[in-house]
């Protein structure tokens, strides 16, 4: 299970078991060490070129100070929404969903600096066509109605992480 891990960029469990699936034909009885002696990365990016890999992506606006919990539900709202986005639109995001369900369902919660900050990231999602999900809040307990709470994206890795890569775990 560790060379799984390894080979595919340690992403999640369901991906390295994919990869030790479509990699029965190696010798996995081999320690990882000796076979990493003199090796390129080349299986990992073979694998990770395969497939289709995808992540949700919920950039929080830090300068509301909301509670762990007022953020809790928040993301849940940006999660729900989005994932009601790319239901509604089956056409378009029905391969994307798939892929990111078989895979792991990743979902990563980032921090993000201000409300113009946020929609900053939504409008470089739109303009390279990730779709997004932006949650203005009602305003009954921690923030002012219609304050600009979490945004939801979901792409693919390597296109998502053009837009929120350099941005912190929160």
């Amino acid at each position: 299970m560790f060379q799984g891990l390894f080979y595919t960029g340690n992403q999640n469990a369901d991906l390295a078991a994919s990869w030790l699936f479509e990699n029965q034909d190696k010798d996995l009885d081999t320690p990882l060490e000796h076979e990493l002696i003199g090796t390129s990365d080349s299986s990992e990016d073979e694998f990770l070129e395969a497939g289709d890999f995808y992540k949700m992506v919920f950039v929080v606006n830090a300068e509301l100070g909301m509670g762990p919990g007022k953020v809790a539900a928040q993301v849940a709202h940006a999660a729900l929404n989005l994932y009601r986005t790319l239901q509604e639109k089956q056409a378009l995001y029905s391969e994307m969903l798939l892929s990111w369900e078989q895979f792991g369902e990743t979902k990563v919660v980032l921090r993000g600096e201000t409300t113009i900050h946020l929609q900053q990231l939504a409008e470089q999602a739109n303009n390279i066509g990730l779709p997004f999900y932006l949650v203005q809040d009602a305003g009954r307990t921690q923030v002012a109605p219609g304050s600009v709470t979490v945004l939801g994206i979901m792409g693919k890795i390597d296109i998502i992480d053009q837009v929120t890569g350099s941005l912190k775990l929160l």
